[in-house]
């Protein structure tokens, strides 16, 4: 009966040995599992702060390029009306060179 109860102590011992390795292989997989999880949502607060900056930024340049279309429209405007009024000018003294050839030259 003793030797019995050795062999059985052994065995339990040898199993516990065995589910203290196996709990410990566990326990470090859990640890790495662990660690790569907070890299990772290191990394994807990092991700999100950077995409809120991009945000940011695509909308600051996105009100420049309005400012800007609408002040190339303003220089448009512009132009075209400084053409328009230089063209008015230079047919106005045409039209007074032209009506004064064609009057009556007077008498001598």
């Amino acid at each position: 009966m003793r030797r019995t109860i050795v062999i059985l102590v052994s065995v339990m011992g040898v199993l516990l040995v065995i589910l203290a390795i196996a709990l410990a292989s566990v326990g470090t997989h859990f640890d790495q599992a662990r660690i790569e999880l907070k890299d990772l949502q290191s990394d994807v607060d990092d991700l999100q702060q950077e995409a809120d900056d991009l945000s940011v930024e695509r909308d600051t340049l996105q009100r420049r390029t309005s400012e800007q279309l609408k002040t190339i429209e303003q220089l448009k405007a512009e132009l075209e009306r400084v053409r328009s009024s230089q063209a008015s000018a230079q047919a106005s003294p045409q039209a007074e060179t032209q009506t004064s050839s064609q009057a009556p030259s007077p008498a001598p």
